[in-house]
């Protein structure tokens, strides 16, 4: 079973899946690199909702969990860096965002990843991944 297999398996699942001893599953390099992403945008500063905002609706990538990530220019002083304020409503899941990022990069240079920026999937201000913040509910 291929990792990719391994991975469309695994979400289809409702119980855990545990592998047998010594059996290794080899993760692509998209999911290795959304271990990283995830555990970075997590300790970036979290985003409130206004008081008043109605709450997130599902991710338009994958139609399937809530909108959980904003992004929020706070890399540089807002009229520094190549990073630009978006103004989008939040509109899209950690998980979606890490797969437009990844494919947004040089896929030869993968250890350039994390100190990359791309464009706003939606509107398509540039953001590097400090910008990323996860919505506190």
């Amino acid at each position: 079973l291929n990792a990719l297999d391994f991975r469309d398996l695994k979400d289809k699942v409702s119980m855990p899946i545990v592998n047998a001893r010594n059996v290794v599953i080899q993760q692509t390099l998209t999911d290795r690199f959304l271990e990283a992403f995830r555990q970075q945008v997590q300790s970036n500063q979290k985003y409130h909702l206004p008081d008043g905002s109605p709450p997130p609706e599902t991710c338009i990538g994958c139609l399937q969990t809530p909108a959980d990530i904003k992004l929020v220019k706070l890399c540089d002083a807002p009229s520094q860096g190549e990073c630009v304020q978006c103004y989008c409503r939040p509109m899209w899941c950690l998980e979606c965002l890490c797969k437009w990022w990844v494919n947004r990069q040089p896929q030869d240079r993968p250890e350039t990843w994390l100190g990359a920026r791309a464009p706003c999937p939606t509107c398509r201000s540039k953001f590097c991944l400090l910008d990323v913040r996860c919505i506190e509910t």
